[in-house]
């Protein structure tokens, strides 16, 4: 499993989700309503807004629910 890549699974992920992303750069993606999510290792993203962080995750379902709760917050 040498080819498996944790940023290809999150913007898979969030595809999935339905969640649009803006743009990434290597571990770095920006979504379309201001978070940013790093993906520090396997199972382990930040996600932040505005440059502060906002929590860990180590569940990828558990993130892009957190986000798609606060999503109406960040699109006012």
């Amino acid at each position: 499993m040498e080819d498996y890549n944790e940023t290809d699974f999150v913007l898979y992920a969030l595809a999935e989700m339905k969640i649009p992303v803006v743009n990434h750069t290597g571990k770095h993606i920006t979504l379309a309503n201001g978070y940013q999510i790093e993906v520090e290792q396997r199972d382990l993203y930040r996600l932040s807004v505005d440059g502060f962080v906002i929590s860990p995750f180590d569940d990828m379902g558990a993130l892009c629910q957190f986000i798609q709760r606060n999503a109406t917050h960040t699109d006012d």
